[in-house]
């Protein structure tokens, strides 16, 4: 039954990226991962550098057919140049497969975004993000099952798939763009951003007859941060994409306690988010000194809960800031 199930899953992956214009790879924790977000993210952190890695297994219990890496990290230029502006430059590195490797896709990309000071306290910033990215998707035929190759023996992988590859990947180049606002002062934050990924629709096809391009994706997110009592601080997060036909909204909210009175190097995170008809899901995290972690767990409530009452995807997120030991602190640790 599970051997089953992953040739079905495989199956509509395989169907959605030979003839419907398919989705991007999502995290449920998108606020650990700022640079696949809204490159306008690129250099606004507390500290001199930021890495950030997200790991995603997606339906677990369909045998793990779906995993998600990212590796992120961004720095800033010319600090003290540009009074209380900021220049940010980045990289991101994402692969996206099934367990078989049946399918991959791969992509790396440049990100750059200046963060423009509104006041002369540098508590606003209205950011300008882009991107570029170099990306390729990878399908070896020769492990999927085609209906074609079914037989009265089940199925047959030497006969013919009937189908016209003319490749086993497509290489393309891309461009993203994002801006943002954001406020910051006296640990109060407000943020709202918004990103277009995708903005050549880059042409991306492994059959002779098929002028698949990849769909742009449109993003809007916002939220805040604001203290609760003495050790508290609630955080407030929402998101709205459309990729094609494709919507999704996500909306939640996490609490951060210091272990210790007002201890921004201790903080221990519990929080809820639901994203519209497919899960909800929720998030612990934990910062120590200068490093982040994140575990989130998929509860879906869509259909295809139908087909499986232990389909789940866990998720994990790790966020290391260097710190310079003689500059204090701001206190953003949520995106």
């Amino acid at each position: 039954m599970r051997n089953c199930k992953f040739i079905i899953m495989i199956l509509l992956l395989v169907h959605s990226s030979l003839n419907t214009k398919a989705q991007d790879p999502h995290y449920s924790q998108y606020f650990n991962s700022p640079l696949t977000l809204n490159p306008a993210f690129t250099g606004y952190y507390d500290g001199v550098h930021r890495l950030a890695t997200n790991f995603r297994n997606q339906w677990l219990s369909a045998g793990t057919p779906f995993t998600t890496t990212s590796v992120s990290f961004d720095t800033r230029l010319f600090q003290g140049r540009l009074d209380k502006s900021m220049l940010g430059i980045g990289v991101v590195l994402m692969n996206d497969r099934t367990s078989s490797g049946a399918y991959n896709s791969n992509y790396a990309s440049l990100s750059a975004a200046y963060h423009q000071s509104l006041d002369e306290e540098g508590t606003q910033h209205l950011a300008i993000g882009f991107q570029g990215s170099m990306g390729s998707r990878m399908l070896d035929y020769n492990q999927i099952s085609f209906t074609s190759q079914f037989s009265s023996r089940g199925f047959d992988l030497s006969l013919s798939n009937t189908e016209d590859f003319i490749t086993q990947r497509a290489v393309y180049n891309d461009i993203n763009v994002g801006a943002m606002y954001n406020y910051l002062k006296d640990r109060k934050r407000i943020f709202l951003g918004t990103s277009l990924y995708h903005i050549n629709q880059p042409r991306m096809t492994f059959l002779g007859n098929d002028a698949y391009t990849l769909p742009s994706r449109f993003t809007v997110h916002g939220g805040s941060s604001f203290l609760v009592g003495v050790k508290g601080e609630l955080y407030l997060s929402a998101l709205y994409i459309k990729q094609g036909v494709a919507t999704k909204t996500v909306v939640g909210a996490a609490y951060g306690v210091s272990l210790q009175e007002r201890n921004d190097e201790n903080v221990f995170y519990l929080g809820l988010f639901y994203r519209s008809k497919d899960a909800i899901y929720p998030y612990i995290g934990y910062l120590f000194n200068d490093l982040q972690i994140g575990i989130s767990y998929d509860l879906n409530t869509s259909g295809i809960q139908d087909s499986s009452r232990r389909n789940r995807s866990f998720e994990l997120s790790v966020k290391y800031h260097f710190f310079d030991p003689n500059v204090a602190r701001k206190a953003m640790p949520w995106n």
